[in-house]
């Protein structure tokens, strides 16, 4: 009790953390943050379906496909492109 050090608690099973968060460690706790793509309190993460809003950023002739923390942009048929631009 005379030297204490602190525990890093986001060695052990990601700080209990979601698995779909990073554990940041603090001095006697530890706190979490959802990755991107993901929204929660950090100990509870669920995918952002970002096709949701703005067709995800997408081509306006594109479709947006949402994939777990983040999204894929397809160009549709007849045009060409990275789907961010067709």
């Amino acid at each position: 009790g005379i030297n204490c050090i602190d525990v890093d608690e986001c060695l052990t099973s990601n700080g209990g953390c979601s698995m779909n968060a990073k554990c940041i460690n603090t001095i006697g706790s530890r706190n979490c943050s959802c990755n991107q793509g993901y929204s929660g309190d950090g100990v509870n993460c669920t995918d952002v379906d970002e096709c949701l809003s703005n067709n995800g950023n997408c081509s306006t002739n594109a479709l947006c496909t949402n994939t777990m923390g983040s999204r894929n942009c397809t160009c549709n048929q007849g045009y060409y492109g990275d789907g961010l631009n067709c």
